[in-house]
C-alpha cells in the first residue's frame, strides 16, 4: 500500500509539473489552401513568380492547387521574457504532386514524383524567431531580438517588409519610453538581406568590377543597416518624429595581399626584407572596403491646429555612394534593369497633407489637400516595396506609390495590388469625400509634374551616350496594363511602361488624374451595395523639345461598376464589370523609324463570393478580361479572351 501511495503521489507530481510547463506556451496553427486556374497551359500556384526568367524556379504558373501548414509558438519564459517562433511548410507543391520528397532525379520533364525538387517537398521550414526582454534597464521598454517586420521605422527609410517576407527580415530592437509619452524612441541593428539592398540587388559580388581581379568571393555576414526613430509629443495638438537610416555594404580590401585574388598579392623576396610593411606583406587580417553606402533621413510633423483640421508633414533627404571597384555598371549591362542611379547622388523629398473634417461648415464633408516634391535621386533601398503608399492619389495603377525603385511586384496573385515609382513626382492632390446617409461620394484631382524631365538623360539605350548611368527597366512606354502583365514585355505582348520605369533620354511630361468614386446602399432585404468608380488619365509627354513629331499624348478612360448583396449572414455575393478605353498616340517608336498610334479596349466582367462558416473563411473570384489592342499599321493587332480565377479556404486556430 505503502508504493501505491508513494508511486500515486509521484504521478501527481509530474502531472502538476506537465500543466504548469504547458500553460507557459500559446500554440497556434493555420492551413491555407489556394485553388489557381486559368485558360493556358502553365502549373502552379504563383501568377508572378521571379522575374528572372533564367532563375530555375518552377513554382509559378496558372494552374494549381496548393495548400500550406502554420504553426505558431509563443512561450513565457518568465515574468520579464517571452519567446516566439513561427513553422510553416514550403509553398510550391500542388495537391498533383501527391508524394514530390525534393530529389531531383531527372534533367527533362517527366511525372516522376522525384523531379521537382525542394520547392516541391512541401518540408516544415523554421520561418521566424524572436526573443523579447521587457524593462530589462531604466528607460527600455522592451529589447526585441531575432525576427521583425519592421513595421515600426516608415516607407521612406526601412519600410514594412511585404506580408510573404515578414519573418525574414533579423536583428536586435530596443525600443523605449523614458518619459512617459513625452518622447519615445526605437533603434535597430538589421542584418541587411543580402538579395535585394544593394546594387543590382544584392549586397555581394556578382560580377568582375576590376580587370583582373579575381576577388570572387562575396561577404555580406558584415553588412549592417542602423535606424534610429524617435518621437515626441510635444502637445496634445503636436507631435514630431525623426527617423535616419544608413545601410553599410562591405567587402574585403582587393588590394589586400591577404584578401583572396587580391590585385595586391605579397611577394615572398620582398616581405622577407620588410615583414611590417602590412599594404604589401600579409598579416592575417583582412581589411574591407564600403561596396555601397545609402543614408536616408526623414522629419515629420502631426499638427491639429484646431478642431477637425489635422496637418502632415514629411521631409527627407537621402544620399547614394556606389564603390566602382566592386559594383560593375548594371544599368549598361542588364538592359537599364538597377535598383538606383549609377553614381554617387544625393536628393531629397517632402509631403505635405492638410485634412479637414466637415470642412467650410458642412456636416460629413472632408477635404484632403496634399502637395508632394519627390527629388529625381531621391535613393531609398531598404524603404518599402509593397505594403505600403506614400501618396493620396489614386495613381496611375491603383496599388500605391513608393519612393524607390525596388519595387516588389513579384510573388503575387494576378488579383494582388501592383505599386509604382514615384520617383520623380512633384505636384499636388485635392480629394473631396462627402457622406450622406446610405450615399458617399468621392472625388479626386491630381497634377503632376515630374523632377526627371530634361534632354539627353544618360539612360540605357540613348543614342548619344557610351556610359548610360540612369535605368529604364528597359520598357519605358506607354500605359501599364497589370491586369495582363509579362516580366518579358516582348512585342507580341506589349503590356507598356514598366512600373519602375521613371527616366527617359528625353522627356518634357505632365499628367492629370481624375477620379470620381460612388457608393450606395439600397434599401432592398439586407441592403445592396451600389459601387461605380470612373477615371480619367491625360498623359502628354513633348519628348524631344527640339522637335514636335514625337510627342506622346495619352487619354486613359477606365470605368467600374460593382453590386454587392449578402445572401446569409455567412455568404456575400459581389458582381461587376470593368471597361477600359485607352487612346495612345506615338505610344512606341522613334522619329527615323516612326511611331505607333494605339487603342485599346478592355472588359473585365467579375464576380466574388466570400463564405465564412464556423472559422473558416472561403473566398472565390472569378473574372474574364477580353482585351482588343489595335496598334495601326506598324504591328499586328492583338486580342486576348482570358479566363482566370483564384480561391482561398483559410482556418486558423
Amino acid at each position: 500500500m505503502r508504493r501505491i501511495l508513494l508511486f500515486s503521489a509521484a504521478v501527481v507530481a509530474v502531472s502538476s509539473s506537465v500543466r504548469a510547463e504547458t500553460s507557459n506556451f500559446e500554440l497556434g496553427g493555420k492551413i491555407y489552401t489556394k485553388w489557381l486556374y486559368r485558360n493556358n497551359t502553365s502549373q502552379g500556384v504563383l501568377s508572378y513568380g521571379n522575374p528572372f526568367t533564367n532563375y530555375d524556379e518552377n513554382q509559378s504558373g496558372d494552374n494549381g492547387i496548393g495548400s500550406e501548414l502554420e504553426i505558431n509558438i509563443k512561450g513565457r519564459v518568465s515574468d520579464v521574457v517571452e519567446a516566439g517562433a513561427r513553422l510553416k511548410s514550403r509553398f510550391g507543391s500542388t495537391w498533383h504532386d501527391f508524394w514530390e520528397n525534393g530529389n531531383i532525379r531527372y534533367t527533362e520533364t517527366n511525372t516522376s514524383g522525384e523531379s521537382m525538387g525542394m520547392d516541391h517537398a512541401e518540408y516544415l521550414k523554421l520561418r521566424g524567431y524572436w526573443v523579447k526582454l521587457n524593462k530589462p534597464f531604466p528607460g527600455v521598454s522592451h529589447i526585441h531580438v531575432g525576427s521583425s517586420d519592421l513595421g515600426m521605422f516608415n516607407p521612406w527609410t526601412v519600410g514594412k517588409i511585404r506580408y510573404i517576407d515578414r519573418d525574414n527580415a533579423k536583428g536586435i530592437f530596443v525600443h523605449g519610453r523614458p518619459v512617459a509619452d513625452f518622447f519615445a524612441y526605437d533603434l535597430g541593428i538589421i542584418a541587411l538581406p543580402k538579395l535585394w539592398v544593394g546594387p543590382g540587388w544584392s549586397t555581394g559580388l556578382g560580377e568582375e568590377t576590376q580587370p583582373g581581379s579575381v576577388v570572387v568571393s562575396p561577404f555580406w555576414t558584415q553588412d549592417w543597416a542602423y535606424a534610429l526613430k524617435l518621437r515626441s509629443q510635444l502637445a496634445d495638438w503636436m507631435s514630431l518624429e525623426m527617423v535616419g537610416m544608413i545601410s553599410l555594404d562591405y567587402e574585403a580590401d582587393i588590394y589586400d595581399p591577404d584578401a583572396p585574388g587580391s590585385l595586391n598579392p605579397a611577394d615572398a623576396e620582398y616581405c622577407r626584407a620588410h615583414p611590417d610593411d602590412n599594404s604589401r606583406c600579409t598579416d592575417h587580417a583582412v581589411d574591407f572596403q564600403s561596396r555601397y553606402t545609402n543614408a536616408v533621413i526623414t522629419l515629420a510633423a502631426d499638427i491639429e491646429p484646431f478642431e477637425d483640421y489635422l496637418v502632415n508633414f514629411i521631409g527627407g533627404w537621402s544620399a547614394s555612394r556606389i564603390n566602382r571597384d566592386f559594383t560593375a555598371n548594371g544599368v549598361a549591362s542588364n538592359q537599364g534593369y538597377f535598383p538606383m542611379v549609377y553614381d554617387d547622388v544625393n536628393d531629397f523629398a517632402t509631403v505635405l497633407r492638410v485634412s479637414m473634417l466637415d470642412a467650410f461648415g458642412v456636416e460629413e464633408l472632408n477635404v484632403k489637400a496634399e502637395g508632394f516634391y519627390i527629388g529625381e535621386h531621391w535613393t531609398s533601398t531598404f524603404g518599402a516595396r509593397r505594403e505600403a503608399d506614400v501618396l493620396l492619389t489614386d495613381g496611375f495603377i491603383e496599388g500605391g506609390q513608393l519612393p524607390t525603385l525596388n519595387l516588389a511586384n513579384e510573388f503575387i496573385d494576378f488579383d494582388e495590388d501592383f505599386y509604382e515609382s514615384c520617383i520623380g513626382w512633384q505636384g499636388g492632390t485635392l480629394l473631396l469625400e462627402y457622406t450622406w446617409e446610405a450615399l458617399t461620394l468621392k472625388l479626386e484631382s491630381t497634377f503632376i509634374g515630374y523632377n526627371t524631365n530634361g534632354q539627353d538623360r544618360p539612360v540605357f539605350g540613348c543614342s548619344s551616350c557610351e556610359n548610360p548611368i540612369y535605368p529604364n527597366f528597359l520598357y519605358s512606354e506607354g500605359y501599364t496594363d497589370v491586369d495582363l502583365y509579362d516580366y518579358e514585355n516582348p512585342r507580341s505582348i506589349d503590356r507598356g511602361r514598366d512600373p519602375r520605369s521613371v527616366f527617359r533620354e528625353d522627356q518634357d511630361r505632365w499628367t492629370f488624374i481624375g477620379v470620381f468614386w460612388a457608393s450606395y446602399v439600397v434599401d432592398v432585404g439586407e441592403g445592396l451595395e451600389i459601387s461605380a468608380k470612373f477615371k480619367q488619365i491625360v498623359d502628354h509627354d513633348a519628348r524631344d523639345t527640339g522637335r514636335s513629331d514625337d510627342d506622346y499624348a495619352g487619354h486613359i478612360s477606365i470605368g467600374r461598376l460593382s453590386f454587392a448583396y449578402p445572401i446569409t449572414d455567412t455568404i456575400k455575393l459581389r458582381l461587376g464589370g470593368q471597361f477600359d478605353w485607352w487612346d495612345e498616340d506615338h505610344r512606341e517608336g522613334n522619329p527615323a523609324a516612326g511611331y505607333a498610334y494605339y487603342q485599346t479596349t478592355k472588359i473585365k466582367p467579375f464576380l466574388l463570393l466570400t463564405f465564412n462558416y464556423g472559422g473558416a473563411a472561403l473566398r472565390y473570384y472569378l473574372e474574364y478580361v477580353w482585351k482588343d489592342q489595335w496598334r495601326g499599321d506598324r504591328y499586328p493587332e492583338q486580342l486576348w479572351g482570358v479566363f482566370r480565377s483564384k480561391a482561398t479556404l483559410e482556418v486558423s486556430w
